[in-house]
């Protein structure tokens, strides 16, 4: 069975019961693992993020509950790494479960063929699955070569976020379809990753200057990374991280930030390698 961790503060025992109760239901076992409160950080543990650089990339700055969120999420890979897990569903806790969930997971084929599967919503990107199961009748199956017709396909892709990509998709059964895509969806509340997913996400986050929802935008290692058409979660209780607040970032800053701001070089170089400059 796939090792199942639910991220859960010590003070939220009603999150935890509210999580427990749906994976009871679908008769999946889980593992809490205590996620580190914002509120009772030590120094060190608060300088997980470079602050300046934070806030050219978010226009913002992190908040102590983003911060404690990061560390959690951190650890969990960490212990992957540590007892070699091949592969584990990691959970927030304040997620609502549709059954299907255990139906994907009582078959390893299902996510064996990638390191990073977001299970839960698909924004900022936007997705109609009719056009998805279009292009699966038509088995056209893989994103087209460049000088092929890409108008079904494109019908798939997000025209609000310019670079995502869609580069294949697969019918799992019982309804539900894998996008591997680059990036990946950005909410961490419910995905499964490999150990090598762990092992490159822990590097990409040893300085972060970006939210660790965004950590597979920026991991190297070719990672195959991919979502769900249809989300299996989806985030229904108040976050725990408040108090977020854009800041106006000066004329200077401004400037900086062109210069500064992530392009992601290392995991474009990463697609380009993976799936070839006709693909993209």
């Amino acid at each position: 069975m796939l090792n199942t961790f639910v991220i859960n503060l010590d003070r939220r025992p009603d999150r935890l019961h509210f999580v427990k109760a749906q994976l009871d239901d679908l008769r999946i076992p889980f593992e809490r693992f205590p996620a580190i409160d914002g509120q009772t950080m030590s120094p060190e543990q608060k300088n997980v993020f470079d602050e300046s650089r934070f806030l050219l990339e978010c226009k913002k700055m992190p908040v102590i509950g983003e911060i404690g969120c990061a560390l959690s999420h951190r650890a969990v890979w960490q212990r992957m790494v540590d007892e070699n897990l091949d592969y584990a569903l990691i959970l927030e806790d304040d997620i609502r479960i549709h059954p299907k969930l255990a139906i994907l997971l009582a078959d390893e084929k299902n996510y064996h063929r990638y390191d990073f599967l977001n299970l839960a919503i698909k924004e900022p990107y936007e997705l109609d699955v009719h056009d998805v199961i279009t292009c699966l009748e038509k088995k056209q199956c893989q994103r087209p070569a460049f000088w092929q017709s890409r108008k079904q396909w494109r019908k798939m892709e997000s025209e609000a976020v310019v670079d995502w990509r869609i580069f294949s998709i697969r019918a799992l059964g019982n309804g539900m379809i894998v996008c591997e895509c680059d990036p990946a969806p950005a909410l961490a509340c419910c995905y499964i990753l490999s150990q090598k997913g762990a092992q490159q996400l822990l590097v990409a986050t040893e300085s972060l200057y970006f939210p660790i929802d965004k950590a597979w935008h920026h991991a190297g290692g070719m990672l195959r990374e991919a979502c769900l058409a249809e989300p299996l979660a989806t985030q229904t209780l108040d976050s725990d991280i408040l108090n977020r607040t854009r800041v106006l970032l000066s004329l200077g800053q401004r400037i900086q930030r062109f210069f500064v701001k992530s392009r992601r070089l290392q995991r474009r170089w990463d697609v380009l390698r993976m799936y070839g400059w006709t693909r993209l």
